[in-house]
């Protein structure tokens, strides 16, 4: 399978995928191009230092019919779309185009803090502010809405040690961001795979929509069936524990590497982190 990403940023799952593959626990995938957005991108480098072809495509300034013109050109051929850090939303038209063939990965259990605005620390600065004990990366498909579209998986962490640190809010939402971003590098590429191996399917149903109307006197309550899109996941237990065999590997390059920041795992990922790949 060809993977296309698309990225804005510093590119951090991007350089995950590729780990992955180098270390070859992403099997029978290729990166065949990254779509770069901002010209000073540090995805741009991550492309160079492993190889990769990378397409600059300006967006500040160009309509976004120019822009996605010029990215169908040089996603041409890719089997996958994968938006790593892509700060621009696609259009209808764009997404109607690749239905069901373009993933993103939010840094929260969607559907809590997403949406249009919903990007970078304000995340992670809403997530603290519910107070929930729980946070962790979400993978969906992508469709018209901002992320929205089917979830294929998420990956739960617990985060409710963060709340007795002697930190700041902003400090707070830093660790919360380092911690996800752990799990990150490890669920999007097996997402990945999962769509590689052919183990992931969209399916139609309904759901019920509930929404109060008042009726003369008194409110009751309205009930609309619509349509939805959910992913199907179809691995069984076999293909979990074989994947986590194989991103044992990974696991151990990334605590190598996070020590090397200065941030070991251990004091990243807190006393009691859930087990599981």
């Amino acid at each position: 399978m060809r993977l296309a990403v698309l990225a804005s940023g510093r590119g951090s799952n991007f350089r995950a995928i590729l780990d992955h593959v180098n270390l070859g626990v992403l099997k029978g995938v290729k990166v065949g191009v990254l779509v770069y957005s901002d010209k000073d991108a540090g995805a741009a480098s991550i492309a160079r230092d492993y190889g990769v072809d990378a397409v600059h495509v300006q967006h500040r300034g160009v309509d976004r019919e120019t822009r996605e013109a010029q990215i169908r050109d040089a996603v041409s051929g890719s089997d996958l779309l994968v938006l790593a850090g892509y700060n621009y939303v696609l259009s209808s038209r764009f997404v109607e185009g690749y239905r069901w063939r373009i993933v993103n990965i939010h840094p929260s259990l969607l559907p809590m803090a997403g949406g249009k605005g919903m990007y970078g620390l304000r995340v992670h600065l809403e997530v603290l502010r519910s107070g929930s004990k729980v946070s962790g990366p979400t993978v969906h498909f992508v469709d018209e809405a901002v992320d929205g579209g089917p979830i294929i998986e998420q990956r739960p962490v617990y985060i409710g040690d963060i709340y007795g640190l002697p930190l700041d809010e902003a400090d707070r939402a830093r660790l919360l961001a380092d911690r996800v971003l752990v799990y990150e590098h490890r669920l999007y590429p097996r997402v990945i795979q999962l769509v590689a191996d052919g183990l992931v399917e969209v399916v139609e149903g309904e759901a019920v929509h509930a929404r109060p109307v008042e009726d003369g006197s008194r409110i009751r309550v309205a009930e609309e069936r619509v349509k939805v899109f959910r992913a199907l996941v179809k691995a069984g237990p076999k293909w979990y524990a074989e994947w986590c065999g194989r991103q044992e590997a990974y696991v151990e390059y990334q605590r190598e590497m996070w020590a090397r920041m200065g941030k070991p795992l251990e004091r990243v990922l807190g006393p009691n982190p859930w087990p599981g790949c």
